[in-house]
């Protein structure tokens, strides 16, 4: 679409304008006389309005009115009523077997009443009979007696089981010297333990343990380890040559030793099935 610039104001005005429209305004506005500005009104001022209470005036209550007493005449008292006689209660109606049980005496109605109407009830004597006092006492005897034997019997298994553990301990916990020594009577051999080291060679763990008051130095023990369960003439499983050396009073030593024998690590027994014997080499 063709428009032209006015050289004026810079619009751009239709060509079917002769002139700018907004110049032209402009030229109308400007040949109008200019008409003086209206005066603002003046601002309004507000003005409080002033209170004033009413005058006050006292006005008395009203007087309450007093009830009025009832005025009532006096009655004269009532007689209570006589208390009700006790009723005789008919006497009640019992039951006897017939004929009545021998050496009990018959009822006889008191002077003055009339005998109450008596039910009788045959073969009331043919009750059913308990069980006889002797089979009684025989059940209670033999009741008594089959616990009693079974107590006995629980507490002498418990007795003969902690005894033969207690008699095997010492052979399968710590060991026992195979000889006379001076040294013997203080020493122990317990704790033992076969495992494999990291070469995979089978070593035996065990703990010497001094029971004396006094230091043991410069021992030497050879220890034979044999099966709980195997026979006397058996071949032991191992001998180990330890040189414990010095143990304190009352003391403790772990010793470590490899194990020389031609049975495999898992053809040895477990630790709660060996036992163990030593004798004291050094000193002599």
């Amino acid at each position: 679409m063709f428009t032209w610039i006015c050289p004026q104001c810079g619009r751009e005005v239709p060509p079917s304008a002769a002139e700018c429209p907004t110049c032209a305004e402009r030229q109308k506005q400007a040949a109008q006389p200019q008409q003086p500005a209206a005066q603002a009104p003046p601002p309004l001022q507000y003005t409080p309005p002033t209170y004033q209470p009413p005058p006050l005036q006292y006005t008395p209550p009203a007087p309450t009115p007093q009830p009025q007493q009832a005025y009532y005449p006096p009655q004269p008292p009532q007689q209570q009523p006589p208390p009700p006689l006790p009723q005789q209660q008919p006497p009640a109606q019992q039951s006897y077997s017939y004929p009545p049980p021998s050496g009990q005496p018959q009822y006889q109605a008191p002077q003055g009443q009339q005998p109450a109407q008596a039910v009788y009830t045959i073969g009331a004597e043919n009750h059913k009979k308990g069980m006889p006092a002797w089979l009684v006492a025989i059940l209670t005897i033999a009741v008594i007696g089959g616990g009693l034997f079974g107590v006995y019997k629980l507490v002498s298994s418990r007795n003969g089981s902690s005894t033969s553990a207690t008699a095997a301990a010492p052979d399968v916990l710590s060991g026992t010297a195979s000889k006379s020594h001076p040294y013997a009577k203080y020493l122990e051999v317990s704790g033992i333990r076969i495992i494999e080291n990291a070469a995979k060679k089978p070593i035996v763990r065990f703990a010497v343990v001094n029971h004396s008051p006094a230091e043991l130095s410069g021992l030497e023990l050879r220890i034979t380890f044999r099966a709980v369960n195997g026979p006397a003439d058996a071949e032991p499983i191992a001998v180990v040559e330890a040189k414990v050396g010095s143990v304190p009073a009352h003391g403790i030593k772990d010793m470590e030793s490899p194990l020389n024998t031609t049975m495999k690590v898992y053809e040895l027994p477990d630790w709660q099935f060996m036992k163990s014997n030593f004798e004291i080499t050094a000193p002599n």
